[in-house]
């Protein structure tokens, strides 16, 4: 069976389980590993004690069911990176009609470990996942998300500052980031373009991909015009320049399911990467996953 109808089958099967079938709902994902490849990668999910193994490919993909009204805990793990745990509660209440919640996608980051490590925190889960009565879907606890993300960059810090004194400046990639700019990046991702800047003109150009969750059509916060009510298969990209800023948006298509990307780069040097989790949420990722799931 060939890779493409092996994704065919893939997203018939989401289809299915989110369309006409109310039992369990599907959750799939991504882990990209800093500074490594995706093999080895191990994925289980807690449940009421009981543990459960989750296959995760080459390419750090994954996809399972999960049964309704119960609350899951997600780790990942590879040999040689701090493991992550993810929270996600399938709570949800009695009169939401299930079948119009579309299939739900995690984006997970594997870091590596270093002499000396503190992981103590890691301990914790690094993201809470839940039903959102306010935008009728699943979403992260933003609030959470944001202490957590302090927390990891300061891990991550530490180990480029290890990093440098243990390998050869030349073979560095310029990872280090200032607190201040730390700050800013808690501050926007907390306020994620409240603004409407006046737009331009976008320009597109279209790359065949594939990609994953419901199509959306609603006016983002990124001041931007709102989606095309409807995209044919494969990758546009949308260029904006703004005042003082230009956003990227990638939209990836196949089929019903639409992923939408944003990449905003600053006058004065910042750089800032979004996924659109749910209509009117926007997470932020690194450079890396950005590029990742992007790519052609």
């Amino acid at each position: 069976m060939t890779e493409r109808c092996v994704f065919i089958l893939l997203i018939l099967a989401l289809g299915m389980g989110t369309l006409n079938s109310q039992d369990k709902y599907p959750v799939r994902g991504s882990v990209f590993v800093r500074e490594g490849k995706a093999s080895k990668v191990s994925l289980t999910i807690l449940l009421e004690q009981k543990t459960t193994r989750i296959p995760v490919d080459i390419d750090g993909n994954f996809t399972t069911y999960l049964h309704w009204n119960k609350n899951y805990q997600f780790y990942f793990s590879k040999p040689g990176y701090v493991g992550k745990k993810i929270n996600f509660s399938t709570v949800v209440p009695g009169h939401v009609e299930k079948k119009y919640i579309y299939p739900y996608e995690i984006l997970v980051e594997l870091f590596p470990t270093f002499p000396n490590a503190d992981t103590t925190f890691f301990k914790n889960p690094v993201a809470k996942i839940a039903y959102s009565n306010k935008i009728n879907d699943f979403e992260y606890d933003l609030d959470y998300l944001l202490i957590v993300k302090e927390k990891i960059n300061s891990f991550k810090n530490q180990y480029y500052a290890w990093r440098k004194q243990a390998v050869p400046p030349k073979t560095l990639t310029n990872n280090s980031i200032t607190k201040t700019q730390e700050a800013t990046a808690l501050h926007y991702q907390k306020n994620v373009e409240t603004k409407n800047p006046k737009t331009s003109t976008p320009a597109q150009s279209k790359v065949t991909h594939n990609i994953k969750v419901p199509v959306i059509d609603k006016k983002n916060q990124f001041g931007l015009p709102p989606l095309k009510k409807s995209y044919s298969d494969g990758k546009f990209i949308e260029v904006y320049p703004l005042n003082a800023k230009v956003i990227t948006r990638v939209v990836i298509k196949n089929g019903v399911y639409q992923k939408v990307f944003y990449k905003v780069e600053h006058n004065w040097g910042g750089r800032y990467y979004f996924v659109e989790e749910s209509p009117g949420y926007y997470r932020s990722i690194s450079k890396y996953n950005f590029e990742k799931a992007t790519k052609s």
